[in-house]
């Protein structure tokens, strides 16, 4: 179908129009007599009252009734509904959302039991007004209070912007919505404006005033909320920004923990402030908080909790709990959930008597006996170290890397056998797990068994996405970006581990290896015996010819010993092009010269495609076979 240009303008001029009366709403300052109107029934005697929020988003009290009681609320915020939501027509979840209200949630089971919505407040986007009187049984409760930002929509656009109160903050408006409802908020308001009238209703409009009959105000006594919670073994509440809480767990015998924790996902492959708790010595994760395990917890719909028991035998574990870089206590981008002040992890015990059996110690180090630590890896980056175990080891491979599609990875490590030249361990998708952050952000933390020998541990980077660059939210360990391989088990023993660069491998008679582009390098090296040698060479086909080769010439004479053809070679992994040979020649005693070559493109540390397996190895390497 095609649109004339008059029928364009028209279109444009309607937008212009409904966006203009929908920020209209929000920009309208009431007059106070009618925020503070009076509601039929005088509050008497006001036992709550939170007020004032341009300091503070989020205010919360507690108040214990010693016996049921008829509670009066009166109640003043903001909030905005999509225009296309009575007819189902968008999946926006905060459709009806209120981006100033007050709640109450039970004190003892953390559950919600009143709050302010849409459908209990009347009046203009800023000016949403509540009252209503509700029956409170016997018991202790939590108020709170909620101003985090600002909401306008209009059948054509919307926009959701954050208020930061942070001294020093990332940006001072963070805002979403649709890129229409963006444009006109800056052509038709200023967000400073928004944000001078934003904070004129916090200081003056926004409430929440709880009261009680005169005769029943002896009866409502008020504490600090949150209440703390009884047998509570580990608690980690109220976390902000970019938090990582690990603690160290004993389980002298079997014991039941009770966890509770409010984190943030949207979807199963969205989780961003979570948790887990892993055995340390098989890294096996006993419990983990996803978006399948764990309910709406109020608020925004991406706020989760979690209210659920592990069991733990004997032995010892680490609970992590980690927040990505926004929505959190720091500042809140939507409606906090429902107990805002627990926002992390809380841990107790099922049974009480089982304290003296559990203890909380510190945190698994890492550098303990670590062997490898290629970390802090930087974007288009390449690391590497050599190792010998003079004995079998059971090592624990910790690796954070960037998934390209949840199996491969952009950056990720692996484990080569310097005699075979076979990986011996990789970063596989399916063993990996989410790292915090963005979604692609993934871990590998698990023990493998490597027998005497020697090996090269690496680990690369594509051009986006490291340490210190992120393009999306970073880890939750950005510090261990890379690979880090540790000695595990009673057994380990450190002395039977060494360390060694690759350019002195064991048995290496002449190499030149990691060559780039446009180079021709060459080495002589002596054969004092006639002598069975190893030749290992990675290059580059063209066609069935080779690009990037290298060879062995006498040096006396000057005639070509040796030479790396394509008929020789075998698939090196990552393109086709990439080629391998690994055989052996006779070299008689004797002067030599070893030869490689490289065209213009496609060599270590400049690759036009997939590198191989064994990038490191990129040019030729001479081994005494006996």
């Amino acid at each position: 179908m095609k649109y004339s240009s008059t029928m364009l303008q028209t279109w444009c001029l309607m937008i212009v129009v409904l966006s203009m009366l929908s920020l209209n709403d929000l920009n309208a300052v009431p007059m106070r007599a009618a925020v503070f109107a009076e509601p039929e029934e005088q509050v008497k005697t006001p036992v709550v009252t939170l007020d004032d929020f341009t300091k503070e988003e989020v205010k919360g009290i507690g108040i214990t009734l010693d016996k049921d009681l008829r509670v009066d609320i009166s109640g003043a915020g903001g909030g905005d509904r999509s225009f296309w939501s009575d007819w189902k027509m968008t999946d926006d979840d905060q459709s009806s959302e209120m981006f100033a209200a007050g709640w109450i949630i039970d004190a003892t089971t953390r559950t919600m039991v009143w709050q302010m919505t849409m459908e209990n407040t009347s009046g203009k986007t800023a000016n949403r007004i509540c009252h209503e009187t509700i029956e409170l049984k016997r018991g202790s409760y939590e108020v709170y209070y909620a101003a985090y930002g600002y909401v306008s929509r209009s059948p054509f656009s919307s926009f959701i912007g954050n208020i930061d109160r942070r001294e020093h903050r990332p940006s001072d408006h963070e805002s979403s919505g649709s890129t229409i409802g963006k444009i006109f908020k800056e052509i038709i308001t200023g967000s400073d404006d928004l944000q001078e009238e934003f904070m004129d209703h916090a200081k003056n409009d926004w409430h929440l005033i709880l009261g009680v009959d005169q005769q029943d105000a002896r009866s409502v006594a008020t504490f600090a909320a949150p209440r703390p919670s009884s047998d509570v073994l580990i608690s980690a509440a109220k976390l902000g920004d970019g938090a990582v809480v690990k603690k160290g767990i004993t389980v002298a015998r079997e014991a039941i923990l009770r966890l509770y924790a409010e984190g943030e996902g949207r979807n199963r492959d969205e989780i961003f402030d979570y948790g887990w708790i892993e055995n340390r010595e098989t890294r096996e994760r006993l419990w983990e908080m996803k978006y399948q395990n764990s309910e709406y917890g109020g608020g925004a719909r991406k706020n989760l909790v979690y209210r659920g028991e592990v069991k733990l035998p004997k032995g010892t574990y680490d609970l992590v709990f980690c927040t990505d870089g926004s929505h959190s206590c720091d500042d809140w981008n939507a409606m906090p959930p429902a107990d805002p002040f627990n926002y992390g992890v809380t841990v107790s015990l099922a049974n009480p008597k089982d304290r003296s059996m559990v203890n909380v110690i510190d945190p698994e180090d890492l550098s303990k006996n670590a062997i490898v630590q290629l970390t802090k890896v930087r974007d288009s980056d390449m690391k590497s170290q050599g190792f010998s175990l003079a004995a079998p080891a059971t090592l624990h491979v910790y690796a954070l890397g960037e998934s390209i599609d949840g199996r491969e990875f952009a950056d990720y490590g692996w484990i080569t056998n310097t005699k075979t030249h076979e990986r011996v361990w990789t970063m596989e998708g399916h063993e990996s797990s989410h790292a915090g952050g963005a979604t692609k952000n993934r871990l590998v933390d698990e023990l493998i068994t490597l027998p005497k020998g020697n090996y090269i541990a690496a680990y690369q980077t594509d051009d986006s996405h490291a340490y210190r660059s992120w393009n999306a939210d970073p880890p939750f360990d950005v510090d261990h970006w890379g690979l880090t391989i540790c000695g595990r088990g009673k057994d380990f023993d450190p002395a039977k581990v060494k360390l060694f660069s690759e350019e002195f491998e064991e048995g290496v008679l002449a190499q030149l290896i990691r060559v780039r582009d446009g180079r021709h390098v060459e080495k002589s090296f002596t054969v004092k015996a006639p002598a069975k040698i190893r030749v290992y060479a990675l290059g580059e086909s063209d066609g069935r010819e080779m690009a990037d080769y290298g060879w062995i010439q006498n040096a006396t004479t000057g005639d070509l010993v040796w030479e790396m053809t394509y008929s020789m070679s075998t698939a090196a992994g990552g393109a086709h092009k990439n080629r391998m040979v690994n055989r052996t020649v006779h070299l008689d005693a004797g002067e030599y010269k070893l030869h490689y070559k490289t065209d213009g493109s496609h060599a270590f540390g400049d690759w036009n495609d997939d590198p191989p397996e064994d990038q490191i190895h990129w040019g030729i390497t001479l081994y005494n076979e006996e």
